[in-house]
């Protein structure tokens, strides 16, 4: 009876000792939207520019580096041109709104632009990562927006 009481003994260290490791409460992430996402073009005019505003809230638990490509795609998914791209640091809990303007060839029909921004933790591991021994799979490296926009005839 001893060893039994023991063994459970053990067995509530052990299992102690592993929920000791998960992260309480912490639930890093990043926030990338449209500023005033209903007034985003739907229907643009060929040659046409168009401005739009999105927005990036570190709310990763310390300070990080975003890569960001803002880009135009066709209805197919094949690659039409690049609008913008670069980076930017900034620290937790706050924001930065980057203004973008697209110019719109010639018959272009439909088209998506999206905005994909990539994490950089600038070589620092996270903390939660450090008390994970697995990947997380619900913590993306990266994060895409997008709208379609049709060609007004």
């Amino acid at each position: 009876m001893k060893y039994v009481f023991a063994g459970g003994i053990v067995i509530l260290v052990i299992f102690l000792g592993v929920l000791s490791q998960i992260p309480l409460g912490i639930e890093p992430l990043t926030e990338v939207y449209f500023e005033d996402h209903l007034g985003l073009p739907s229907v643009v005019k060929a040659g046409e520019i168009e401005e739009f505003y999105f927005t990036v809230n570190n709310l990763e638990y310390q300070d990080m580096r975003y890569w960001y490509n803002v880009s135009v795609f066709d209805v197919d998914g094949d690659f039409v041109k690049v609008v913008d791209y670069g980076s930017f640091d900034i620290g937790h809990n706050e924001t930065w709104t980057l203004n973008e303007r697209v110019l719109f060839d010639s018959d272009f029909g439909r088209e998506r632009v999206e905005v994909m921004v990539k994490k950089d933790h600038k070589n620092i591991a996270p903390e939660f990562k450090t008390k994970l021994w697995w990947p997380d799979p619900n913590y993306p490296e990266r994060i895409d927006i997008h709208f379609w926009v049709d060609e007004k005839e």
